[in-house]
Parts: C-alpha cells; structure tokens; sequence
C-alpha cells in the first residue's frame, strides 16, 4: 500500500555533498546496468564516456519528505572543451519510489541546471535497449537517438 502522505510530499533536488556517499553508495545497488559493480573511479575508461573530454561529475539527489529516493549524475566538460556536452550517468530511484515521476523530476532538474548553470549545448547519455520505461522517459523529454552500439562478449 502507498502511504499518501509520501506520494503527495514535494521532491525537493539537491546537489550531493560527502555527507552522501553511503546513500548514494546505496542507490547505487539498485541499478540493473551490467555496468553498476565496476568501481567508480575505473568506471569512467569504460563505455562510450572519453575521460579525457569530461572535467567532474555531479550528483543531484531527490528526497521525499528528507527521505533520498533518487540520483542522477552530470558529467560536465571542462570549460575550455571546444563543444560543451555534458553526460547523464546513473539514474536510479530507490524501488520503494518507482512510479511517482522522481525519474522525471530528476531529469527535468538536471537538463535545466546544464541549460541555465552551465550553458551546456547538449547533453548525451546512454541507455541499455531493454530499459524501456528509461528510452520512453528520454525520449518524452526530448533526447533523441543518435546511434546504435553493438556490444560483443566471447566466453571462454
């Protein structure tokens, strides 16, 4: 049963300071990338991301009520790249949360503080293909596909 007291609670977004790292650490355990146990620090030579080409990375949370129920992750360029790209890693809501647009509102947060804050020209992600609610969300919000990658594994 939904308690209405949190489902009509405000989301209120913040930056992530220190004091979150369990939290976040937490949130990350719920994500379903085949990616989520590669360590944080070794995690961005992975992937389609060029290290070389983002300067750090942000984190927003949403809270419930004072409750964290989800992330969102902005790599920002450095301010001397020639095209001002930034990129979204690590969406998550925590399960409890699912269904109350906190996907959404993350969202809606992140592209207007890139816009607006950082004047960012755009903003890239990537989405596994059977992440259908997160494709539909992206596309709701405007993104668009760019390409297709093929992603190949042998084993041994």
């Amino acid at each position: 049963m939904i308690d209405e007291r949190i489902s009509t609670t405000p989301i209120a977004i913040r930056l992530a300071t220190p004091t979150d790292i369990e939290q976040i650490d937490h949130l990350d355990s719920f994500s379903a990338s085949p990616t989520r146990s590669i360590h944080r620090e070794v995690e961005k030579y992975f992937g389609s991301v060029d290290p070389s080409t983002h300067e750090y990375t942000l984190i927003f949370l949403a809270e419930i009520a004072g409750n964290v129920c989800g992330k969102a992750e902005l790599m920002l360029p450095p301010t001397e790249a020639p095209q001002q790209i930034g990129y979204v890693k690590r969406v998550i809501v925590h399960p409890d949360y699912r269904g109350r647009g906190i996907s959404k509102s993350l969202m809606r947060y992140l592209i207007g503080y890139a816009h607006e804050e950082r004047h960012l020209t755009a903003i890239d992600l990537l989405v596994w293909e059977n992440n259908v609610p997160a494709i539909q969300l992206y596309e709701e919000l405007g993104f668009s596909l760019q390409h297709r990658e093929l992603y190949y594994r042998l084993h041994l």
